[in-house]
């Protein structure tokens, strides 16, 4: 079971068999995402860790990366994936190295990208050509970024 602040990892490896189910009554909403691991044939493992959502206020958070700790879960790739609430009118900007690739999700809100493209809820961008980022929140919004190889 997760909670707002609860990442849950899974790695299928050599074969897993799993579900989600929501034993409640109240509507559940989670994002499932797939990542194809740096080796094959891992051993199945299954990981929970719990972030502070506080902490996500006007900066990127880490919560899931190849680079794990405490509250940050662990993933068999060169990665990071970022949450972050960042209030109406607050920027942030975010480099990486020449050719890797950023994916932005929108959780609730209004983005800016480059002040040039404005994503709303549940909108999505896969950037391939830049590696430079700068993204200013239109209204409050929570939003995930993963830096990928």
């Amino acid at each position: 079971m997760t909670t707002f602040g609860g990442v849950q990892r899974m790695t299928a490896g050599t074969g897993i068999i799993h579900s989600e189910m929501n034993p409640g009554e109240d509507t559940v909403n989670f994002l499932q995402m797939w990542f194809d691991p740096e080796e094959n044939n891992l051993t199945p493992s299954y990981q929970t860790t719990q972030y502070d959502p506080s902490l996500m206020k006007n900066i990127l958070l880490p919560v899931v990366s190849k680079n794990s700790s405490t509250n940050v879960s662990h993933i068999h790739q060169d990665l990071t994936i970022y949450l972050s609430d960042l209030e109406a009118g607050e920027a942030l900007n975010y480099e990486q190295a020449e050719g890797r690739r950023i994916f932005v999700f929108i959780i609730e809100g209004s983005l800016w990208l480059n002040e040039k493209e404005l994503l709303n809820k549940r909108d999505s961008a896969r950037i391939t050509s830049t590696s430079a980022l700068q993204l200013i929140a239109a209204d409050h919004t929570r939003f995930m970024l993963v830096d990928l190889p």
